[in-house]
């Protein structure tokens, strides 16, 4: 089954070291990495993010938690997949969500305070203005959103188009199968609380205060394939705009070159990249009998 986890992990252009100090993983049990652009590393406690970072975890893992600047905290299961900031789901005011979940399961906890607020998009959905702790599931064939805490707001995308928000409140449940429209109840029923990771269950202490003067070196790792960068080359068009320049040097290397071509159809937003136009003619200059000097002007010579 193909997870999609509340915490869409956004690659930065900068590598991780560089990366400015607007969030960082605080807990992590079992394996996980982190994608910038070409480079991939392995996610390691204190290690610091930036935006459009992709985090992805492992079917063993127990529990990654990112804790930003402002009190958000983003806690991800296994075998999950995120973005972090995605560019192309900028919410009303221009601030791109929290996150992009892509596959598996996410926590979203937004600080005390009545100004506190957060966003976060997944494949045909936004969450907006949300207030509280909400805990998310994405797969191939569903998508769960529980509001453990507090309320948002909820839209549906369906071919690009946002529907008319729905408040989702304390406690509430929302449930969408495959493109179905969702339905909202007034608590999870236990089949989706027994699927819930053991980790959300507990309430665990923050510690960005620990990793505050921290600087880690997390090793690096293979650039990833084209299969396992699949799914998110091939997702919604506003995932996949900024890939073609995110990954343009990918495009030069045979093998990628190849599976790029054979699934230009699901984005084609890599065509100009692979096939570009050829260039345009320079300027013609002009007729010499425009300047005097053609054969009808020296008869008259």
């Amino acid at each position: 089954m193909f997870l999609l986890a509340w915490v869409s992990v956004s690659a930065a252009a900068a590598p991780p070291t560089a990366a400015p100090a607007g969030s960082v993983i605080t807990i992590l049990d079992g394996a996980a990495t982190v994608l910038y652009d070409m480079e991939r590393r392995v996610a390691i406690e204190g290690l610091r993010l930036a935006s459009t970072a992709i985090v992805e975890t492992g079917p063993g893992t127990g529990l990654l938690r990112i804790e930003a600047d402002d009190g958000t905290v983003i806690d991800m299961g296994p075998d999950t997949r995120v973005m972090l900031s995605p560019p192309g789901f900028n919410a009303r005011g221009g601030r791109a969500p929290a996150l992009y979940l892509l596959q598996g399961w996410a926590k979203l906890s937004t600080p005390a305070g009545a100004a506190a607020v957060a966003s976060l998009a997944a494949p045909g959905l936004d969450v907006r203005e949300l207030k509280g702790v909400s805990v998310g599931f994405v797969s191939r064939d569903e998508t769960l959103l529980f509001l453990e805490s507090g309320d948002a707001q909820l839209i549906e995308r369906r071919d690009g188009k946002g529907t008319a928000p729905l408040v989702l409140r304390n406690t509430e449940f929302y449930a969408r199968v495959g493109g179905d429209k969702g339905t909202i109840s007034s608590r999870p029923k236990a089949p989706a609380l027994q699927r819930l990771p053991r980790a959300f269950r507990d309430t665990l202490p923050r510690r960005a205060a620990a990793f505050k003067n921290r600087d880690v070196e997390a090793k690096t790792l293979a650039p990833p394939s084209y299969a396992e960068l699949e799914a998110w080359l091939t997702g919604e068009p506003a995932l996949r705009r900024p890939f073609p320049r995110r990954f343009a040097a990918r495009a030069r290397e045979p093998e990628f070159r190849r599976a790029l071509i054979a699934n230009l159809a699901a984005s084609p937003e890599w065509r100009p990249l692979l096939f570009p136009p050829p260039p345009k003619p320079s300027p013609i200059a002009p007729a010499a009998s425009a300047l005097g000097y053609g054969p009808l002007n020296r008869s008259r010579q």
